[in-house]
């Protein structure tokens, strides 16, 4: 009898980053089980685009590779592992979020960015959804609706199963949806300040005890 082994199922993020020297792009990867999904691993990528607003910066594929670096102690896992296949057409793959990334130009204060999520399921039942997303505001208001749901998702499923780690990524979700949340509301209102006419640097945020340190 012949015993089929199949590989685990990945989530796979790829950063571009492109500017006066040409394109750059660098791709990490996990597995898909349990945290490797939008609702989890969106908020690295919305917390990076924030700290290069704050601190004035332009994207490389270095800096983003220090910002997963930093994460690697949270209890959220988040890819480490180096990727170097092309996920479009790896058949493990069942996430992919693609981020691509350029220097602000002008007065613009936010890098300039778009965001591709792919989700599919091979086999009998395939199926695929892809989802877009261009610039930062657009990008962090996405995953304040992801992390909510996911949220939502979990309390409901607390109602009815009482273990310890279902309680445990249901508090974590909310903390994560807390952040998301905030970190939503920020932009929200420097992008209706930008479209009175007017222009305002986010005042640094203290820091809150927490322990999903994310930007």
């Amino acid at each position: 009898m012949h015993v089929r082994i199949q590989s685990p199922a990945l989530l796979v993020l790829r950063l571009s980053v492109t500017d006066a020297a040409g394109t750059h792009r660098r791709s990490w990867s996990m597995p898909a089980a349990p945290s490797g999904s939008p609702a989890w691993q969106l908020p690295t990528v919305a917390a990076h685009l924030i700290r290069l607003h704050r601190r004035q910066t332009a994207p490389t594929v270095d800096g983003f590779a220090a910002h997963l670096t930093e994460l690697s102690g949270a209890p959220i896992p988040f890819p480490q592992a180096p990727y170097g296949y092309d996920p479009l057409h790896d058949g493990r793959v069942s996430c992919l979020i693609d981020l691509h990334t350029e220097p602000a130009q002008g007065n613009e204060r936010w890098p300039r960015c778009s965001l591709m999520v792919l989700e599919q399921e091979t086999g009998r039942c395939a199926w695929s959804r892809i989802t877009r997303r261009h610039g930062a505001y657009a990008v962090i208001a996405y995953t304040h609706t992801e992390v909510t749901a996911e949220a939502q998702r979990l309390s409901d499923r607390r109602r009815s199963d009482r273990s310890g780690r279902t309680a445990a990524m249901c508090e974590l979700a909310e903390e994560v949806r807390v952040w998301a949340q905030r970190m939503h509301r920020q932009v929200k209102a420097e992008q209706t300040l930008i479209r009175a006419g007017q222009q305002q640097r986010p005042q640094p945020q203290p820091r809150r005890s927490a322990r999903v340190v994310l930007a």
